[in-house]
C-alpha cells in the first residue's frame, strides 16, 4: 500500500497539469502560470516527501517533474521563448526531459535509469534498454508533433508500459535465482 502511494504522489503532478489543460485549455503566456505553479509545487512536494520516506523515484516522473520545474523557471525569469517552445512541442518536450533524466540515471546512478536494487549489470541492460525505447519514442512523439495521440500519449504509454515490463522481468529473474 505505501509503494502505491508513493506513485500516486509522484504522478500527481502530470495528471493536476494535464486535467487543468484539457479544462482550461491555455494559450497566452500568463495562463500558463497556474498548471506550472501547481505541478511544480505538487513535485518539489512530492520529491521531498519520497526522499524523506527513503523511497527509490521513478525516473520517469521525475523527468516530468524536471520539464515542470524548467517550465516554471521559465516564466519566472520571462523567457517566452523556453514556454512557446514548449507549448510548440507538447508531449516532446516532456520527453526530452524524461530522456535526459534516463541518461544521467543510467551512467551514474546504481540503480540506473529503471530505478531498481539489483547487480549493476543487470540494472545496466534493463536500463539502456529502456532508454533506447525512450530514445524511440521521443523521436515519434517529435515526427508528430501536433497529433496529441501520436506526439504525447502513446510515446509516454509506451514508456512506462517498457518501464513496467523490463522491472518486473528484472524482479522475477532475481526471485527465481
Amino acid at each position: 500500500m505505501k509503494a502505491f502511494a508513493f506513485r500516486v504522489i509522484e504522478a500527481l503532478p502530470l495528471a493536476v497539469f494535464l486535467i487543468y489543460m484539457a479544462v482550461a485549455d491555455p494559450r497566452a503566456q500568463v495562463e500558463w502560470r497556474v498548471p506550472y505553479f501547481a505541478a511544480t509545487s505538487l513535485a518539489i512536494a512530492g520529491a521531498v516527501l519520497l526522499w524523506r520516506a527513503g523511497a527509490i523515484f521513478n525516473r520517469i516522473y521525475l523527468g516530468i517533474a524536471l520539464y515542470f520545474v524548467s517550465g516554471t523557471l521559465a516564466l519566472l525569469t520571462r523567457w517566452p521563448w523556453a514556454n512557446a517552445e514548449y507549448g510548440r512541442l507538447e508531449g516532446t518536450a516532456m520527453l526530452y526531459w524524461v530522456l535526459a533524466t534516463g541518461l544521467a540515471a543510467t551512467l551514474f546512478n546504481a540503480r540506473g535509469y529503471i530505478g531498481l536494487d539489483a547487480p549493476r549489470s543487470v540494472v545496466r541492460t534493463g536500463s539502456w534498454v529502456l532508454l533506447g525505447i525512450t530514445a524511440a519514442a521521443t523521436a515519434v512523439s517529435l515526427y508528430f508533433v501536433g497529433n496529441r495521440l501520436f506526439s504525447s500519449f502513446l510515446p509516454f504509454i509506451a514508456i512506462f508500459t517498457a518501464h513496467g515490463l523490463i522491472k518486473a522481468r528484472l524482479r522475477h529473474s532475481a526471485a527465481r535465482a
